[in-house]
């Protein structure tokens, strides 16, 4: 009997024994291919950090520029009033930042009142003044600021607001266009307001124009402007200036333009070549309008040597217009280019045109 359980005991333990065999090799064969796979992450989850820390490192060596509030709005001013306000910006960067330029557009004159170079974690400063003295209704002006910094070399901030009118002038400004030199000029402008107000002071700008009151009722004037016919050509621009005695708006700025041509008018005023490369040719042209009958080109002189002209006469039919082409040549000296055309004609007015011509041979 004891034999015998001895028989069936060895076969048992036998299968025991290979079972657990078998069961350690699984383990071992799992195990494997997972650490495997834990040291691949690991290392590709050090590599993505290291590339991750570089790109940190390499984008951070750079000044940045930041402004909290790059655009503000002032609400509501009445004309003649003007706004300032600070616009603060910091260096978010690593190394200096440096404002090279800080320019407005028209309306707003902008500086910085802070050094221009700005260490890494400083703030600075740039002021901004408004003047609505032009200006009526909803307005938004922009500040340029140039500067090196990485995120934003050419940042733009705004300004705006609305300009409120208690006194109205109508038209708001006054455009001559064209007069013909020792015409008469005239034109009437009406000012007005919802209250009752004075004009106390009235002043013109321009010599050759006057400008005369006259009061249609107590919240009303009408004003006339003329000229004393003594003016030359050329364009002009100014303003009319009334003082009131109203306290919100004292003072009303109405704008004035024109041109006074002669029997010629020339187009450009300057022939610019810009920059030109030694060797190489430019031709710009200038162009001419006859104003009056029996006017005529009788002769063109063009300086320094190395430019020459060609006149193309009736460029454009029916309107007495001419077209002189004015070539400069590739034998031009290095250096400033400061010529002259001289058009001369059998005009009593406008005898000889003179048209200066810059530029710079490099």
């Amino acid at each position: 009997m004891k034999r015998q359980k001895i028989i069936v005991l060895f076969p048992m333990m036998f299968v025991v024994v290979l079972l657990l065999i078998t069961y350690t090799n699984i383990l071992k064969a799992e195990s494997l291919p997972s650490n495997s796979v834990k040291e691949k992450t690991s290392i590709h989850e050090d590599t993505a950090s290291e590339k991750t820390d570089n790109n940190i490192n390499t984008q951070g060596q750079t000044p940045i520029i930041f402004f909290e509030t790059p655009n503000f709005d002032f609400g509501k001013i009445f004309k003649g009033q003007k706004v300032e306000h600070v616009f603060e910006f910091e260096n978010r960067g690593k190394t200096d930042l440096e404002i090279s330029k800080v320019k407005s557009s028209c309306g707003c004159t902008a500086t910085i009142v802070t050094n221009k170079i700005v260490p890494p974690g400083e703030r600075g400063e740039i002021k901004t003044t408004f003047h609505s003295n032009a200006f009526h209704g909803r307005i938004t002006k922009s500040i340029t600021v140039i500067s090196n910094a990485s995120n934003k070399p050419i940042y733009q901030l705004t300004i705006s607001g609305e300009v409120i009118e208690v006194i109205n002038a109508y038209p708001k400004r006054i455009n001559f266009a064209s007069v013909y030199i020792g015409s008469e000029m005239d034109r009437t402008i009406s000012v007005t307001s919802d209250s009752p107000f004075r004009i106390n002071k009235l002043t013109v700008s321009i010599p050759f124009l006057t400008a005369s009151i006259k009061a249609v009722n107590e919240s009303e004037y009408t004003i006339n402007v003329s000229s004393t016919g003594k003016h030359e050509i050329g364009r002009f621009n100014g303003a009319i200036f009334l003082k009131t005695d109203n306290n919100i708006q004292p003072r009303v700025t109405i704008p004035i333009f024109g041109d006074i041509i002669g029997d010629i008018t020339t187009h450009p005023k300057k022939l610019y070549y810009g920059n030109i490369k030694k060797g190489n040719e430019r031709t710009q042209k200038l162009f001419v309008k006859f104003n009056k009958e029996n006017i005529k080109i009788l002769g063109v002189k063009v300086t320094p040597d190395y430019l020459s002209t060609k006149i193309i006469e009736n460029y454009k039919e029916n309107r007495s217009q001419f077209l002189i082409e004015v070539k400069l040549h590739e034998n031009a000296s290095i250096g400033k280019l400061n010529g002259l055309l001289e058009i001369n004609t059998n005009s009593k007015v406008q005898p000889v045109i003179k048209v200066p011509i810059a530029g710079e041979v490099m």
